[in-house]
């Protein structure tokens, strides 16, 4: 008898949180609590007890939340920023919505749809406001007196306190780039996830990580075999995720980096734990060591979408069931928990296939197979029964329901869901301005079963930029990606997605 053994080490929930909606945003606050946003616009104040002590609600999309002086800081796609405690203490409108906002020592930034950037202080003051353009990242140091903006066109910048330009690097011309991640590792150096599409045939490499120092300008770069999703500092270099599941660690003046794990899925948060790390990877949640041992792991009912503290020994997890658009509960963990194995024993049994087990036909049992069966004694009453005459009706059957009229009334009750027509994904030419026209149409889009009432065209952003069929729209030059979600007339909908590269 052969066995083998197999070994899945995972821990317990402790509490899971329905908040209603998908979560967006979270914020630890000092007060050990758990404020987190959805997309309905509802933000939840949750102990780490996992209880909902209190909820307020704003319009639109919740987009993040910071603490500062123990007041909560929330940027809405409609509503702008405000400030909470115990109740909203000040707002202040933004007619572009906040797209992205990041604390900024004891301020904070805020980029808005329309390409602006604003510094305000704690008390919700604007100190400064700079046209930048289409942002996709921001990030600061400790101190706030540097920050490092990314933009759409694969460009960043850093400035200063004043919003001032101290430096700044410009995307390849003869190529399509991207920034996926940035991180000010120490006071003054910055380290920088860069993306190609490989458009130029050259040596340079499409995935690198660039090290930038503030006073010196680009210190060091060293290349990656994928697209880098997210960067954690390390007291020895940084930690990075991987879109293809690689686990890297890159200390400080090393040209080549060390793989510590490879995971299954693509790699969206590190997030520190004492000596460890915790590693949400697709619905998995994973501890992991300094040598890249998977300790154990934890799966979510969504995609892991965030990882933050609650309370001094517990951890929040949030996931996004990208799919069904469920409600996604928040489990709530200790990572020290007792870990529970679950052995799984396979055997394989080894028999002597002698006589007894060969599983052959015995010699009684070959003569008995071949001998013709006898009829049962009451046999022939049963043929005699058989030999009668039937009386068989002849006439048609009455037809009670129409079975055409009740399909009918059955897919009318199913109501299909209305089909979406994007077309294909687009690749135009930008005109000499760096910029290009184009026409996102839907208008094939149908309803078998009825009309369709509602569309809805939105940027990777999740903002709406038309109720059309049609819409154009003036593009930079890079990869965008928009959605049209229709709903029609007894409310099925559907959605695609149309991604349009500018040259």
């Amino acid at each position: 008898m052969a066995i083998s053994i197999f070994v899945d080490s995972t821990i317990e929930v402790l509490n899971s949180v329905d908040v209603g909606g998908i979560p967006t945003a979270v914020c630890e606050m000092s007060d050990g609590n758990l404020a987190v946003g959805n997309r309905d616009g509802i933000v939840s104040i949750i102990s780490s007890d996992g209880l909902i002590k209190k909820s307020f609600e704003l319009d639109g999309k919740i987009i993040g939340l910071l603490e500062i002086n123990d007041n909560l800081i929330v940027g809405s796609s409609i509503s702008g920023i405000c400030g909470y405690s115990e109740e909203i203490i000040w707002t202040h409108e933004l007619n572009s919505g906040c797209e992205i906002i990041c604390l900024c020592g004891t301020d904070f930034l805020v980029a808005d749809s329309s390409g602006f950037l604003f510094r305000f202080d704690s008390n919700g003051e604007l100190l400064w406001e700079k046209e930048l353009g289409q942002m996709t990242h921001i990030c600061s140091n400790q101190e706030g007196d540097f920050s490092a903006i990314a933009l759409e066109n694969g460009n960043f910048m850093i400035i200063n306190s004043s919003g001032d330009q101290i430096r700044s690097s410009e995307a390849a011309s003869d190529d399509i780039e991207t920034i996926s991640s940035m991180i000010f590792r120490s006071a003054d150096v910055l380290v920088v996830s860069r993306n190609s599409l490989g458009m130029a045939i050259d040596d340079r490499p499409e995935n690198r990580i660039e090290c930038w120092s503030i006073r010196k300008g680009q210190i060091h770069s060293c290349e990656v075999d994928s697209l880098v999703n997210c960067i954690t500092s390390t007291p020895k270099g940084v930690l990075l995720g991987c879109f293809n599941g690689e686990l890297l660690e890159l200390e400080i003046n090393s040209k080549a980096y060390n793989q510590l794990s490879n995971f299954d899925y693509s790699i969206k948060q590190i997030f520190p734990w004492k000596e460890d790390i915790l590693v949400a990877s697709w619905f998995d949640i994973a501890r992991v060591n300094a040598n890249g041992k998977v300790i154990w792991s934890l799966e979510h009912i969504g995609i892991v979408e965030q990882i933050s503290h609650i309370g001094e020994s517990r951890v929040a997890i949030l996931g996004d069931d990208k799919k069904q658009h469920n409600h996604t509960p928040i489990f709530i963990i200790n990572p020290d928990s007792a870990i529970i194995s679950n052995e799984y024993n396979f055997e394989e049994e080894n028999f002597n296939l002698d006589s007894e087990f060969s599983g052959a036909l015995s010699i009684e049992e070959e003569q008995a197979s071949s001998m013709k069966p006898l009829s049962p004694p009451d046999s022939s009453e049963i043929f005699e029964a058989l030999d009668e005459e039937l009386e068989v009706d002849l006439s048609p059957p009455e037809v009670e329901v129409d079975i055409l009229e009740d399909l009918s009334q059955s897919a009318r009750a199913l109501n299909l869901p209305p089909i979406v027509d994007v077309g294909e994904d687009l690749t135009v030419k930008s005109d000499s301005d760096g910029t290009a026209m184009v026409l996102l149409d839907g208008s094939k889009s149908y309803d078998p079963d009825g009309i369709i009432n509602t569309w809805s065209w939105e940027n990777d952003s999740d903002k709406v930029i038309s109720n059309n069929s049609q819409v154009k729209v003036k593009l930079s030059r890079g990869v965008h990606v928009f959605y049209l979600t229709i709903v029609d007339d007894r409310g099925a909908s559907s959605k695609a997605t149309l991604t349009v590269q500018v040259l």
